[in-house]
């Protein structure tokens, strides 16, 4: 029995502590975050944080390990699956959390996190090594980074203007079936696309 109060005493520590971090990050440069303003926002002295995590450092790797996680979760299919449609079932679930949109773009953006970053960066990648086998056969790994870079820059900006945007007439779907048309067709793909009537 003491265990178990034990086991839900430190839980809610280290969620308290994490919730704390999280809000703080939405409100300010990550670089700016102290263990005092943690412990503040969590109403948690500081041998208590110190507990649980030896700093900032570590406790923001527990968040972004979660993030990771989660986009895995979502977008981590087999090989048989097009990448791009697992992103329907990731954007209808973010899009209902506009706290994780805050907390995600806060990590990416230029006072986030630059390792996270680089993470993300190389989960989406191998996400699109699925697809390139068939479509980029011959492509060099050279040829295949850059692309790469072209790509997910017009994604990230289509799924930000998206979740941001007051458009909510346009579906998860819709969105995905237009980046996939950009993406195998280019600008010509758009026109094609809304010709069909916007569907996937």
């Amino acid at each position: 029995m003491g265990e178990h109060k034990l086991n839900r005493r430190v839980q809610y520590t280290r969620t308290a502590l994490r919730e704390a971090l999280i809000d703080l990050i939405c409100e300010k440069p990550l670089a700016s975050i102290s263990v005092t303003d943690i412990c503040a926002r969590a109403d948690i002295n500081r041998s208590t944080f110190y507990l649980h995590y030896q700093g900032v450092h570590e406790l923001l790797g527990e968040i972004e390990n979660q993030i990771i996680a989660q986009i895995e979760k979502h977008l981590v299919r087999p090989p048989s699956l097009d990448t791009l449609n697992s992103l329907v079932t990731f954007l209808n679930h973010i899009r209902q959390s506009p706290r994780d949109i805050k907390l995600l773009y806060a990590l990416v953006g230029e006072q986030g996190d630059p390792h996270f970053v680089s993470r993300l960066q190389r989960l989406t990648y191998d996400a699109f090594q699925i697809g390139w086998a068939h479509r980029m056969p011959e492509a060099s790994e050279s040829h295949k980074k850059l692309t790469f870079s072209y790509i997910v820059t017009g994604i990230i900006s289509v799924l930000s203007a998206w979740v941001h945007g007051d458009i909510p007439e346009i579906s998860a779907e819709e969105v995905v079936a237009l980046l996939r048309s950009i993406i195998e067709n280019g600008v010509h793909g758009v026109y094609e696309h809304i010709s069909r009537g916007s569907r996937p």
